[in-house]
């Protein structure tokens, strides 16, 4: 009697581990899955860039031709970067009043990495399957893998156009200076997108 005892013990023990075995995955996979939602929302629109954004892109609104730019910058790609020395950005009105290095110094000030026109369209056609259009094609081949995640998970499209601005700064000791992506340690990328 004893042995059938120790068999049934035995079970029960295997029986335990097992379930907290599976429990103990699911909670680990939940974990985790709670983690990568958590860091893709740090460095996704917070709420401190957007701030920043909107500020761009009112300059751009008040003191750029960025309308001129849109009727005629998207024939062959979805997306273009624009800054400081982008062609037909400024007139030459607004050149002679300094609007170029104005731009330049928000470049600076803000720790703007780069910053892009993206067509609405984009986020439609260029589903991220293997599209044969040379206008997608042409599209993704600019833009950088951290870029183009971070277009993927814009899904809400009430705008024509989107200003995707990429920020990159470091902190040292308590001090927050604009850095160069793959050169300098540290180099924390931020991603925020307003409509324009």
């Amino acid at each position: 009697m004893k042995k059938k005892n120790r068999g049934f013990v035995f079970i029960e023990t295997i029986i335990t581990v097992v379930v907290l075995s599976t429990s103990l995955l699911y909670l680990y996979s939940s974990y985790s899955s709670i983690i990568s939602r958590e860091e893709t929302r740090l460095y996704y629109d917070d709420p401190a860039y957007i701030y920043r954004t909107n500020y761009v892109r009112r300059f751009l609104e008040s003191y750029t031709d960025i309308e001129r730019i849109k009727s005629y910058a998207f024939d062959n790609s979805y997306v273009i970067t624009i800054g400081p020395s982008f062609d037909s950005m400024f007139t030459d009105a607004q050149l002679t009043d300094n609007m170029g290095s104005s731009m330049e110094n928000m470049f600076n000030n803000f720790n703007i990495n780069q910053m892009l026109l993206v067509d609405s369209n984009f986020l439609n056609d260029c589903d991220g399957s293997d599209d044969d259009s040379s206008k997608c094609q042409t599209s993704m081949n600019n833009l950088s893998y951290s870029i183009n995640s971070y277009l993927r998970t814009l899904n809400e499209i009430e705008y024509s156009y989107y200003l995707v601005v990429e920020y990159s700064e470091y902190n040292e000791d308590g001090k927050v200076t604009k850095c160069i992506p793959g050169s300098d340690d540290g180099c924390d990328m931020y991603y925020v997108s307003l409509g324009i």
